[in-house]
């Protein structure tokens, strides 16, 4: 009976702790192929929002199929943003999100994803700086 009854709570450990070793993703990595546009930027505790947004159009990230990433700028109201293409990839385990744009490459950990928002964080000069998208114009 003792054999028994040490078998059973042996199996019962190792049920209960075999779903706890799953690791449950912080965000949803389907969200992130679209347009972001540019709201702010936070460094500390310090947010700031963005500046470069015109009446006319608004800067965004945006993320497409195959790993391209294109940035749209707007200035002086044209009609068309400048466009500069580059490439991103994502470590899906981490997290991580690393883009290469003009020849420019930045790591991010990506903090907030929906359908909605968007925050990413990365450190320039010993800062922590966290920028924070919204996919609404």
């Amino acid at each position: 009976m003792k054999k028994l009854l040490g078998l059973g709570l042996a199996l019962l450990c190792l049920t209960s702790c075999s779903s706890d070793d799953e690791k449950t993703p912080t965000v949803n990595l389907d969200q992130l192929a679209k347009r972001w546009f540019y709201v702010s930027t936070k460094v500390g505790s310090q947010k700031t929002p963005y500046d470069g947004n015109l009446p006319c159009g608004k800067d965004y990230l945006e993320f497409q199929a195959n790993n391209v990433v294109r940035e749209g700028d707007y200035y002086d109201c044209q009609q068309d943003p400048a466009i500069t293409t580059g490439s991103y990839t994502v470590e899906e385990d981490t997290d991580k999100l690393t883009t290469t744009i003009d020849g420019e490459t930045i790591v991010y950990t990506i903090t907030k994803l929906n359908s909605k928002e968007f925050q990413a964080e990365t450190t320039f000069n010993n800062l922590k700086i966290t920028y924070i998208f919204t996919s609404t114009p």
